[in-house]
């Protein structure tokens, strides 16, 4: 009797913990996602500006745009930007920058353009809801941007104005140069079962582990992006307290060479090609004996100055008339970019790059 009254009882716990389960499962489906914004969904058309001197001969231009694109209140969203870097002065360098950065469920899919490469990598435990306005402090003040109006965050360095944590308006600036972000129009009424409007390239995906992603090492990667660089020297001014006038000279040289560091490195290996493509361009032109065959002789000189300038428009009317006038030219630029090589071989930062050049 004893045991039968067990066996009762130890039935009824069973059916009271499957019922207990069955009704907890559908309140667990029903809680509500983290609202990383305030509307649950929407697609925002950014204009990217800026630039400003880095060095007194070289000045920085920024000209692109960029899309952020969500739904499920953030859960799922997608930000890509195309953005045009160009130098003139001392140095003369145009690039084309590329970035498309996804976050959905518990991880980042980042593209990398260059590699042609997706890099996978998860969110850290408490990061799925990043705050954007940490660090800032919200003034009072409004703006109507895209027929929207977004309230001020700002502090030394950084503006952003936000319509219910969606970012309108990004302003970073230092070191007398500036990144902006604003928008040209939002559109909260979009299909969001479009995949094709939300997804990445088809490329590889390298999963990169959680610890990778955060490990300090002596030598850091300097970011490709211009506004991550910018961002990364604001921060370190507000570290130290100070503005670009009250950093001695060593570690002016520091930031700003973070700030140039990519067209440092780009430089460094371009102008020596420069030189070698010159001299084997002068030296064809020089047998050269119609129009057709100087022509032919630009080719390689062509596709160089096109990654200079983009500007392949650079073609020889009548090699008869131009022909003194052409040779001189190569003789003039072989002559001081050799005078610069050693210079230029052994420059360590962008102002040393930019002082080789100066004429």
């Amino acid at each position: 009797m004893k045991q039968t009254k067990t066996t009762l009882f130890n039935a009824l716990l069973c059916a009271v913990s499957i019922a207990a389960a069955l009704f907890s499962a559908p309140l667990k489906a029903q809680t509500p996602p983290h609202k990383i914004y305030e509307v649950p969904k929407a697609e925002v058309i950014y204009k990217i500006s800026g630039g400003g001197p880095l060095t007194e001969d070289v000045n920085l231009t920024l000209e692109g745009s960029g899309k952020l694109r969500f739904r499920d209140w953030g859960a799922v969203e997608l930000f890509e930007t195309n953005i045009t870097e160009k130098t003139t002065g001392a140095l003369h360098y145009i690039a084309q920058k590329q970035s498309c950065i996804k976050r959905e469920s518990n991880e980042i899919l980042d593209v990398d353009f260059k590699t042609k490469k997706i890099r996978k990598r998860p969110l850290p435990v408490g990061k799925k809801a990043r705050n954007i306005t940490r660090g800032l402090s919200k003034n009072g003040q409004q703006q109507m941007i895209a027929n929207v109006v977004c309230d001020m965050w700002t502090t030394e360095g950084i503006s952003k104005c936000l319509y219910k944590g969606i970012p309108l308006f990004t302003e970073y600036r230092a070191m007398g140069l500036l990144y902006r972000e604003e928008a040209v129009s939002v559109s909260f009424d979009i299909n969001v079962s479009s995949a094709a409007q939300c997804s990445v390239p088809k490329f590889p995906v390298e999963k990169m582990a959680l610890f990778a992603a955060h490990f300090k090492t002596k030598h850091v990667k300097i970011p490709d992006a211009f506004s991550e660089r910018l961002l990364e020297v604001i921060s370190i001014l507000q570290a130290k307290k100070s503005t670009k006038e009250g950093l001695p000279k060593r570690e002016k040289e520091r930031v700003m060479h973070i700030l140039a560091h990519p067209i440092f490195e780009s430089q460094k290996r371009l102008l020596p090609q420069l030189l070698q493509t010159m001299k084997k361009t002068r030296a064809c032109l020089a047998s050269a004996a119609s129009t057709e065959a100087a022509n032919s002789c630009l080719y390689d000189m062509i596709a160089l100055k096109h990654y200079f300038t983009k500007d392949s428009h650079n073609k020889i009317a009548s090699w008869e008339k131009e022909r003194n006038d052409v040779l001189e030219r190569f003789d003039s630029h072989i002559t001081f970019l050799e005078s610069r090589m050693k210079c230029i071989r052994s420059a360590q930062h962008f102002s040393d790059l930019a002082g080789c050049m100066k004429r």
